[in-house]
C-alpha cells in the first residue's frame, strides 16, 4: 500500500510540473474533488472566460465563466488517470493528465 501511495504521489508531482508545458502562456490547474474535478484555465496568469473544457472519454463540454473555474463531472466509480483538455476561443489548447481517485462514500 505504501508503494502505491508513493507512486501516486510521484505521479501527482510530475503532472503538476508538466502542466502548461504545451503552451507557455496558457495553463490549467486541476483539483480532484468528489465525483469530478475543479479545473481552472489561466492565460498569462489571468483567468480565461469562455474556454471549453473536456474530459477525454466522457461526454459533455464545460465552458469557463469569468473566473476561469469550472467543475467537470466524472461518472467513473473507480480511480483512473484522465486527460483534461481546455481549448480557448483563439484555438490555443492545453492538456493535463491527472489521477482522479475513487469516491469512498
Amino acid at each position: 500500500m505504501k508503494k502505491t501511495m508513493i507512486a501516486l504521489s510521484l505521479f501527482a508531482v510530475s503532472s503538476a510540473a508538466s502542466a502548461g508545458m504545451m503552451n507557455d502562456d496558457v495553463s490549467m490547474r486541476v483539483v480532484a474533488a468528489g465525483q469530478g474535478a475543479w479545473v481552472k484555465v489561466l492565460q498569462n496568469g489571468e483567468p480565461v472566460e469562455g474556454a471549453t473544457v473536456t474530459l477525454k472519454g466522457a461526454l459533455g463540454e464545460y465552458v469557463t465563466p469569468e473566473n476561469g473555474l469550472v467543475f467537470v463531472i466524472s461518472d467513473e466509480p473507480y480511480s483512473r488517470s484522465v486527460v483534461f483538455t481546455a481549448k480557448l476561443s483563439n484555438g490555443e489548447e492545453v492538456q493535463k493528465r491527472v489521477l482522479l481517485p475513487r469516491d469512498h462514500d
